[in-house]
């Protein structure tokens, strides 16, 4: 996501801010969330990725030669990485309202 557009539509007063500042923020944005994303990435997996592979053990579509197993197990991963990326999103965005707001207030 670039974080850069997204910081000056939602903070108008930045467009007048040099780009390497506003990308410093997202960098220190990025290092403070840091760890707590990856925690959400490793709980994301636990929660999501898991129990649904899980599931398919258990209804019977455990063949490892049959397709629709396999698609079913790529489909889990990607809905679980989709959800991680959109945690990930949010945290970053809500870190840098934090600074912007600290910085400019």
């Amino acid at each position: 996501m670039n974080y850069l557009n997204w910081l000056q539509k939602v903070f108008p007063k930045l467009k007048d801010t040099p780009n390497e500042i506003i990308i410093s923020y997202v960098d220190e944005a990025k290092s403070d969330t840091e760890l707590l994303r990856e925690f959400i990435k490793v709980l994301g997996g636990l929660l999501f990725i898991l129990p649904f592979n899980l599931y398919l053990y258990i209804s019977g579509i455990q063949s490892f030669t049959s397709p629709l197993y396999w698609m079913l197990v790529i489909v889990s991963f990607g809905v679980g990485g989709f959800i991680g990326l959109y945690c990930e999103q949010r945290l970053i965005k809500r870190r840098l309202k934090k600074i912007v707001q600290l910085k400019y207030t």
